[in-house]
C-alpha cells in the first residue's frame, strides 16, 4: 500500500482539497479535521482543478449536501453551471447513443457502449453526475466497413483519415473517430480497447456477458460487470490515472457486488491484475477507500504495482496530459516509459514490430500508386530514417 501522508503533503492546497472534499462519503469528518485546507485558497485554480480532472457535478453535489460554507459564492455559481451545462451534453449524449445503437442494430451490427451516459447510470444512478465529451462504442473488428457505412449515413464524417494498406490496419488501429458536424458529436468507433498494453477477450464473448441500459428508450448494451470493471482499470492504466474521474469511476465500483470468481479469472487471463492492483492502491491512496474480504482476496500487493500506482501520483501532482501541446519532452518520454510498464513481454515485442508498419505520414513524404503499397513495408526503414534526418536538419 502506498504511504499517503508524505506525497500528499506535496500536492498543492487546492489539489488537496479537491480530493478531500472527493472522498467524503469514505471519510466524513476529513475536512473538519483538517481545516486548514479551506484557508487562503486559491478559489480559481480550485475551479481549474476540477475541470481538467472533470469531477465538478461530484464536487459540487458534495459542497452543497455537506454545507460547506467556506466555499465562495462565486464558486459554487461556476460548478452548479458547468454541471448545468453537463447534464445537457449527457442528455444530448443519450439521445445520439440511441439513435447510433438502433441504426447499427437495424443493419445487423452488434455493438457495445464502453462508457459514457451508461456508465454514469451504472455507476451513479443519474446521468448527470458524470462527465463525457464524447461517445466509445466497441464493435466487431470484421464488421468496420459496415459500421463506416452506417455513420456515413446518419451524417458523421472520419477524422483523420489514414492509408489503409491491405487488412493490416485493422490489427494496428484501436479505434476510427467520428464527427457529426452539425450536432457537434464524436463518436470514438474501438476495434478494440486495450491493443497496445494486453490480451483482451473477444467481441462474441463480450457480447455474451453483456448488459443492458434502457435510459435511451430503446435497449443499448454494454460490457458485463466483470469485462466494464476489467476496461475501466486498463484504460485508466494506460492513460496514467491523469483524471481523478477514472479513479471515483474505480472508488464505485468497488462497492458493488461482482462475481467476483469470474473478475479473478478475467484479470489472470488478461493480464490486468497489476492494472487493477493499481487502481485499486490509488483508491486507497486518494479516497481511502476500503475493500470488502473478496476484492482483497483478488487485489494481492506487489512491488510492481506500487510502482504503477506511484507513476501515476506523480502524474496526477504534476497535472500531465500525455501528448498534448502542453507536455514537455521529459514528460512524454517518462510516459512512455510507463506505458512500457504495463506491457507484458508479448506486448513489448509486438509493440517493436507494429513500428514497422507504414503510415499515412510514410505516404506522404513517399507518395506510391495503391497497386504499389506493399513497397511501402521493405521502404519504411529507410523513410524513417529520410524524415528523422529532415527533422534533425530543420533544427
Amino acid at each position: 500500500m502506498l504511504n499517503n501522508e508524505p506525497q500528499l503533503n506535496s500536492f498543492s492546497k487546492e489539489l488537496r482539497l479537491l480530493i478531500g472534499i472527493l472522498k467524503l462519503d469514505n471519510t466524513p469528518n476529513y475536512l473538519a479535521e483538517n481545516n486548514g485546507l479551506l484557508v487562503d485558497v486559491d478559489w480559481n485554480e480550485f475551479i481549474n482543478l476540477a475541470k481538467h480532472h472533470r469531477v465538478f457535478p461530484i464536487i459540487y453535489e458534495n459542497i452543497i449536501n455537506r454545507g460547506i460554507k467556506e466555499v465562495p459564492d462565486f464558486v459554487i455559481d461556476t460548478l452548479k453551471e458547468l454541471g448545468m451545462k453537463n447534464t445537457m451534453k449527457m442528455l444530448e449524449l443519450t439521445a445520439e447513443m440511441g439513435t447510433v445503437c438502433q441504426t447499427l442494430a437495424h443493419n445487423n451490427i452488434q455493438s457495445l457502449v464502453l462508457k459514457g451516459p451508461v456508465l454514469a447510470d451504472f455507476l451513479y444512478g443519474d446521468i448527470s453526475k458524470r462527465t463525457s465529451k464524447d461517445l466509445d462504442i466497441l464493435v466487431p473488428s470484421n464488421e468496420i466497413e459496415k459500421v463506416e457505412e452506417v455513420f456515413y449515413s446518419l451524417g458523421y464524417q472520419l477524422e483523420n483519415d489514414f492509408l489503409r494498406f491491405f487488412n493490416i490496419w485493422k490489427h494496428v488501429v484501436q479505434h476510427l473517430s467520428f464527427l457529426h458536424p452539425e450536432r457537434n458529436i464524436q463518436v470514438e468507433v474501438h476495434l478494440y480497447f486495450n491493443l497496445k498494453t494486453g490480451p483482451e477477450p473477444k467481441f462474441k464473448d463480450l457480447w455474451k456477458r453483456k448488459n443492458t441500459s434502457y435510459i435511451a428508450g430503446t435497449p443499448v448494451y454494454f460490457l458485463g460487470n466483470e469485462d466494464l470493471f476489467f476496461h475501466l482499470v486498463t484504460h485508466g492504466a494506460r492513460h496514467g490515472w491523469t483524471r481523478l474521474k477514472w479513479l471515483v469511476d474505480i472508488e464505485k465500483y468497488v462497492k458493488k457486488d461482482l462475481n467476483y470468481l469470474h473478475l479473478s479469472k478475467i484479470l489472470n487471463k488478461y493480464k490486468a491484475c497489476s492494472s487493477a492492483g493499481q487502481a485499486v492502491n490509488l483508491c486507497e491512496f486518494f479516497f481511502e477507500t476500503k475493500l470488502n474480504s473478496k476484492m482483497n482476496e483478488i487485489i494481492i500487493d506487489n512491488k510492481h504495482q506500487i510502482k504503477l500506482a506511484q507513476k501515476a501520483v506523480y502524474f496526477i501532482n504534476q497535472g500531465i496530459l500525455p501528448y498534448t501541446k502542453e507536455s514537455s519532452t521529459y514528460h512524454i518520454k517518462l510516459f512512455k516509459r510507463y506505458r512500457s510498464m504495463l506491457r507484458t513481454r508479448k506486448y513489448k515485442f509486438l509493440a517493436v514490430l507494429k513500428r514497422f508498419y507504414p503510415t499515412s505520414v510514410d505516404a506522404q513524404v513517399l507518395p506510391l500508386p495503391k497497386p504499389l503499397h506493399f513497397l511501402y513495408f521493405p521502404l519504411r526503414p529507410f523513410i524513417w530514417a529520410y524524415r528523422r534526418l529532415r527533422v534533425s536538419r530543420s533544427q
